[in-house]
């Protein structure tokens, strides 16, 4: 079972321990994941492995990568240590405890014996099912074993990749499969962008702020069920070179129809809420839909590749809608950004300053009455501040207590302030130990008379790479 740990640091590539160079160890368990008898016994399959085959696994277990992807992470720690001989026949296994993560990477030369379906076999099958009863021991040596044991045995990979017996059966059922994903998939990847995966009188609606925007439930089983399926009806009674074409381009025009449709929709909705003067919600709904207009101007270019520039320049027109006063209806006029400071409190002035919002108010010529409206800058490091409520608070620096050693975890303190209150808070974090390729990659000739090897090559790796093969799975 997994053993409980009290702290544990988040890792990049070049913090994780390279126990090849400490102790010759095929296993970095820096968080003690997993326990010492089962990395001696690793260890010896890994070793008997390398010494008959001369492929080299390595096993990192840890408990967090940080924002990584565990592709982008076992890609970079396998070249950076060099795993495999010179024809780079090396394996990565990494285990990431949070989030639950498992990826099989593997070496150009071992491509071949370990292709991606045999390594999601060994995940799926060895050690994703001890991993879910939280058994890291078990799954991780099953997973190694049942490594060791495809290498030694070639013969063996075709056992664990082989076919059903009933072979027609399924190729009967790729086809159907084959069938929804090419025709009815893009039908429903339209619908799930425009319905939210939700019908509007559901007994468990998802939350909007925008329910004009939905489709009642035989409407919307009407246009995105319904209709395409009688297209595809009437398409299989067409015969002929020209019927798989004019399909396609039936499905295409379908399609546009049902964006076109979505356009309609819109231009309703911004009419009941510019009746209500809510043209905050029209521009905030303009900036969320900007990523679903971009996506459908790439799958339907002819005419949306046109449209999405007017998408972008009706944010700003409805930022700068005429507006009448709530109080005697008169005309108001959206000050500058000299002018509006008069109307803004410290704070705000402050958050314009540090561009973490901006704001818009709005004067009107008869009773002299304002509105003030924010908008926030998406893409600023400054947060809501816990006690002012100002966006004005950000991460200063961090601060190392303990220093982190060769065998030792280290300790600091991320500092962050507010701008506006000057609130101070120092959040604890531990620092991983030094990683030993790191230190010895000080002086070349050191690392290599002690290892046999050079800085480059990763020490007692082989120097081998990895393009990328492998696997992922999660539990």
């Amino acid at each position: 079972m997994i053993p409980t740990v009290l702290a544990f640091a988040q890792y990049t590539p070049a913090t994780v321990p390279n126990t090849r160079l400490v102790n010759n160890s095929y296993v970095s368990n820096p968080d003690h994941l997993i326990r010492e008898s089962t990395v001696a016994e690793i260890d010896s399959v890994l070793s008997n492995l390398e010494r008959e085959t001369t492929a080299q696994v390595a096993v990192v277990i840890l408990n967090s990568i940080g924002d990584a992807t565990d592709f982008d992470f076992a890609q970079e720690l396998y070249n950076l240590w060099g795993i495999g001989r010179s024809n780079s026949n090396g394996l990565l296994i990494l285990v990431v405890n949070d989030p639950h993560a498992l990826r099989l990477h593997t070496g150009h030369g071992l491509e071949g014996m370990l292709p991606d379906v045999v390594c999601k076999h060994i995940e799926r099958d060895n050690m994703l099912p001890s991993f879910k009863q939280g058994d890291y021991d078990a799954g991780i040596l099953n997973g190694v074993n049942e490594v060791a044991r495809v290498l030694t045995d070639p013969n063996y990979k075709q056992e664990i990749t082989a076919a059903p017996e009933d072979e027609y059966a399924a190729s009967a059922y790729s086809g159907v499969v084959t069938f929804i994903l090419i025709f009815f998939g893009p039908v429903f990847l339209i619908a799930w962008a425009v319905k939210g995966g939700r019908f509007s009188n559901s007994k468990d609606p998802s939350p909007t702020d925008y329910p004009q925007m939905r489709l009642k439930r035989w409407v919307w089983l009407t246009e995105f069920g319904g209709i395409p399926a009688f297209i595809l009806f009437a398409f299989s009674f067409v015969d002929g070179d020209s019927a798989g074409p004019l399909a396609f381009m039936t499905l295409y025009l379908y399609l546009e129809a049902t964006v076109v449709h979505r356009v309609v929709r819109e231009q309703m909705m911004f009419a009941k809420l510019k009746e209500k003067r809510k043209y905050f919600d029209i521009w905030e709904y303009l900036r969320q839909s900007t990523g679903y207009w971009f996506f459908i101007a790439l799958v339907f270019p002819v005419p949306f590749l046109f449209y999405f520039p007017i998408h972008l320049v009706r944010r700003k027109y409805y930022r700068n809608y005429p507006r009448k006063c709530r109080h005697c209806q008169g005309s108001m006029k959206k000050l500058d950004e000299k002018e509006d400071d008069a109307f803004l409190t410290a704070a705000q002035v402050l958050e314009e300053t540090i561009e973490s919002v901006n704001y818009d108010v709005w004067k009107c010529e008869s009773c002299s009455a304002t509105e003030a409206w924010h908008y926030l800058n998406r893409n600023t490091k400054y947060k809501e501040c816990p006690s002012c409520k100002a966006v004005a608070y950000y991460h200063a620096r961090n601060k190392t207590i303990t220093p982190a050693t060769l065998n030792h975890s280290g300790s600091g303190e991320a500092i962050y302030e507010c701008k506006n209150c000057k609130k101070k808070v120092r959040e604890p974090y531990s620092i991983a130990p030094i990683s030993s390729s790191s230190s010895s990659s000080s002086s070349s000739s050191s690392s290599s008379s002690s290892y046999g090897g050079s800085s480059s090559s990763g020490g007692s790796w082989g120097g081998g790479s990895s393009g990328g093969g492998g696997a992922s799975s999660t539990w």
